[in-house]
């Protein structure tokens, strides 16, 4: 992938809409699928050769991970790698990786595993290609975050990037657009995305 550098043009676009966009659009898609329960797990190295062929026929060749930076996730971030199957077959996945970065990403903070960082990065959310558009990337963002807010309480916010035509996709699962990114990555512009994770005050706390 191509060295991420600084984008000065800001656009003023409002961005709130894209969440209304993305549930309205979630409302009106009826999956065939759903019936169908996806399992899940975290990624293990043998899965690496089916994970990183979903990875390269799913990006761009200047935009999909590296062989190398795919497997530094599975071995180093393997919590934040989840794994979406039926079956025995994997059909899907997402990544992430740890950054005490708390604000923006940058390149830097993208490449690297910061196992004491409250602030999640998502990578890739990949679903394979013959079982796009039936709501299994919705079911398993979401499982994704639930995880994530049970299990992972050092997390404190996700911040991911995403090509315009996902941000009513991201609204939809709960993000919020803060407008487009500084990082260059590819042809396409990116916008970060962000969710503040809310956790239910336990008792002892109060």
């Amino acid at each position: 992938s191509p060295f991420p550098h600084t984008n000065t043009h800001k656009s003023t676009r409002n961005y709130s809409d894209y969440q209304e966009m993305g549930a309205a659009c979630t409302q009106m898609t009826v999956c065939a699928h759903q019936r169908i329960k996806l399992n899940y797990r975290c990624a293990e190295e043998k899965d690496f050769e089916p994970l990183y062929h979903m990875e390269t026929r799913s990006y761009p060749p200047d935009e999909a991970a590296s062989a190398k930076s795919l497997m530094m996730r599975i071995q180093n971030a393997s919590d934040f790698f989840l794994v979406a199957m039926i079956g025995e077959e994997v059909i899907g996945f997402i990544n992430g990786t740890l950054t005490s970065d708390e604000k923006n990403l940058t390149h830097d903070s993208m490449s690297k595993h910061d196992p004491q960082g409250a602030t999640l990065c998502i990578h890739s959310v990949v679903i394979s290609n013959t079982l796009r558009r039936n709501g299994y990337g919705s079911s398993m963002l979401r499982e994704y975050v639930r995880r994530i807010t049970s299990r992972k309480p050092q997390v404190k916010r996700i911040l991911l990037l995403a090509k315009q035509h996902l941000l009513g996709f991201y609204g939809a699962g709960g993000f919020m657009i803060d407008g487009e990114s500084d990082v260059v990555h590819g042809k396409d512009t990116w916008f970060q995305c962000s969710m503040a994770l809310k956790r239910k005050q336990r008792e002892e706390d109060k």
